[in-house]
């Protein structure tokens, strides 16, 4: 933990297009530890949405929004009472107001209390600034957005004005600050993911869990969120080839886009969960997730590297910085994964890397085989060199200079 005097850390204000309570990412991850190094924190995901008031989360929502303590963070609970309506510019003008004026409120600051830190995770909460009065703006980038379907030049206009405005750039991969435009890849400084290393290593010792038990080895094993990023195809092209093999999907499925990919993706998933030898274990908690990856063969981090209709370039996924990287190498287990950028400069000593489903049928025949790429003596001790106490060292630093300047 850094110390640098004993002067009170500022209130931070961070923003994320994800409720805290889902699948933890590199946000709660981030700032929770921030959280009990003493950094107050108030986290939202933004007002809820009348375009998806059919869904459970708006109808499990109270009218009015709150905030719970939790995880050394206060959680935004936003209510139905004020929702966007993108329909309205001027409506959602003065919800993101209104919704701004409740966070600030939520931080109890004083008349000599410090201005706040504004930290956005995506840049559709740009609007947010000019109503929190932030004293510094930090933009953190975990994908690279504007190469997304769903990227449209008003959130380009966003990200060119948050850019300009921000005191402090963070990106979880090299690639993701080669690419910021507008001089953002000029300001960047590269904040990688990590894993709590030491609970997967000590999960080694754990008992295998009866779900996955019940499901024949040897098991190939994907954990994280089911969505279109993964490369189904060659999941369903490898388990016909080879039904011996029985493939493990463990986490949250999200298949809702509404892109040409979503609507390939859910056709794959659904083939998916009609294989024998493909079982899906939905999500599991932060303290279940060691004994389940210790007691997979092989782990698969099987994102799909696509390239566009002209086949010239490759698109965001291979940007990524993959958030169970190191809880897989923790295991000591052999780890086979796409060309993501990272994966190739950085860690091919000690996972192997497969494009297309001749190459990851060999690749996983051979980790089952005891000839993967590394030891598990190789494979602990990266993990164990990247873990999120150590980025959190990084970013607090980062955050304590820009104060200081």
């Amino acid at each position: 933990m850094i110390n640098r005097g004993n002067s009170a850390r500022p209130p931070i204000l961070a923003f994320a297009p994800h409720p805290w309570w889902n699948h933890w990412l590199s946000r709660q991850q981030l700032l929770s530890r921030l959280g009990e190094r003493g950094w107050p924190i108030i986290y939202s995901f933004g007002p809820l949405n009348v375009w998806y008031r059919h869904t459970p989360q708006w109808q499990q929502s109270p009218w009015l929004g709150w905030l719970e303590e939790r995880d050394h963070v206060k959680v935004d609970h936003p209510g139905r009472a004020l929702p966007l309506w993108p329909k309205f510019p001027q409506w959602d003008q003065l919800v993101i107001r209104i919704h701004a004026r409740r966070m600030l409120a939520g931080l109890n600051l004083s008349a000599h209390s410090p201005r706040p830190l504004a930290l956005l995770f995506h840049p559709t909460f740009e609007p947010w600034l000019p109503w929190l009065h932030p004293s510094h703006v930090i933009y953190h980038v975990y994908d690279t957005y504007r190469m997304m379907e769903t990227w449209t030049p008003e959130k380009g206009a966003m990200e060119e004005r948050l850019i300009g405005r921000a005191n402090l750039i963070t990106t979880s991969s090299k690639g993701m600050a080669a690419t910021l435009p507008f001089g953002g890849d000029q300001k960047a400084h590269v904040l990688n993911n990590g894993a709590d290393s030491e609970r997967f290593l000590v999960g080694a010792g754990s008992p295998c869990p009866d779900d996955l038990a019940a499901i024949p080895a040897p098991r190939i094993g994907y954990v994280g969120s089911i969505n279109p990023k993964l490369d189904l195809e060659m999941v369903l092209t490898v388990s016909q080839r080879r039904p011996d093999w029985h493939w493990v999907f463990i986490g949250p499925v999200y298949m809702s886009g509404l892109t040409v990919r979503d609507e390939g993706a859910r056709k794959q998933w659904e083939l998916c969960l009609q294989r024998p030898n493909i079982h899906w274990l939905a999500r599991k908690s932060l303290e279940e997730m060691p004994a389940y990856l210790n007691h997979l063969d092989v782990h698969a981090i099987c994102y799909l590297i696509a390239r566009d209709h002209q086949g010239l370039k490759e698109d965001w996924v291979v940007h990524g910085y993959p958030t169970k990287l190191h809880e897989c190498l923790a295991t000591g287990r052999p780890v086979v994964a796409g060309a993501q950028q990272v994966i190739v400069d950085d860690f091919s000593h000690v996972v192997t890397v497969a494009s297309g489903p001749e190459e990851w049928e060999v690749a996983i025949g051979s980790a089952l085989a005891g000839e993967g790429v590394g030891t598990v003596e190789q494979r602990r001790s990266v993990a164990l060199a990247n873990t999120w106490d150590a980025r959190v060292d990084q970013l607090e630093g980062y955050l304590l200079d820009m104060i200081a300047q």
